[in-house]
């Protein structure tokens, strides 16, 4: 989003605003090509060390995305929001609208995950809490399922942290098109190409 917003004499503001944007239409079209659950990534507990003109441009385009994005272009009866990570990190309007959005989507159908002050080691740990507690599987504990496809709007191939536990047999894209210049043919070409790439899982 600096280098967009770099590039194209933007505000950071605008250039998260139009991010928002940009996820929602993604999101339409993976829900519409049957995708049954996608995690967005929104910020890393390490990305909080950025500036807080950053800062304030992400929470302000996250909140517009949690209170007027996603009730105006989904079926919140056919769709459900988790806010996943460190939620005492995160600013308290930022927080009110995810839980207020997590509220008003509480059944199945779409799965949509925001990761958010995010950190794999707190998953870990809480996984491993959860199956000693339940007595299940620690795979089991994870309130996110194995990925079958990570989408990188970045040339560098880096998966930053995102969960790397459910995404080790996970087919990666790594793109040189910037988030906010994705088009949904963009991602319907991926979801061509994934679905004709054999998906062994190391078999």
């Amino acid at each position: 989003m600096r280098r967009w917003a770099d590039a194209n004499g933007a505000t950071l503001a605008d250039a998260y605003r139009r991010g928002a944007d940009k996820v929602i239409e993604i999101l339409q079209v993976l829900q519409r090509n049957d995708v049954q659950t996608v995690s967005v990534y929104n910020l890393s507990r390490a990305n909080l060390g950025r500036t807080h003109e950053e800062l304030d441009a992400v929470y302000a385009a996250s909140t517009y995305f949690f209170t007027t994005l996603i009730p105006s272009h989904f079926d919140l009866d056919l769709c459900s929001v988790r806010l996943h990570g460190d939620r005492q990190a995160l600013p308290q309007t930022y927080l009110s609208a995810a839980q207020d959005i997590e509220t008003a989507t509480p059944t199945g159908g779409f799965r949509i995950n925001i990761l958010s002050a995010y950190d794999a080691g707190d998953e870990l740990r809480g996984a491993c809490q959860r199956a000693q507690r339940e007595g299940c599987d620690i795979t089991e504990a994870f309130d996110i399922g194995d990925v079958d496809l990570v989408i990188r709007t970045t040339p560098e191939p880096l998966l930053s942290g995102f969960l790397p536990l459910q995404s080790q047999y996970a087919q990666l894209i790594f793109l040189d098109t910037p988030l906010n210049e994705l088009t949904p043919h963009h991602i319907e070409q991926l979801i061509d190409d994934y679905r004709r790439f054999p998906q062994r899982r190391g078999r």
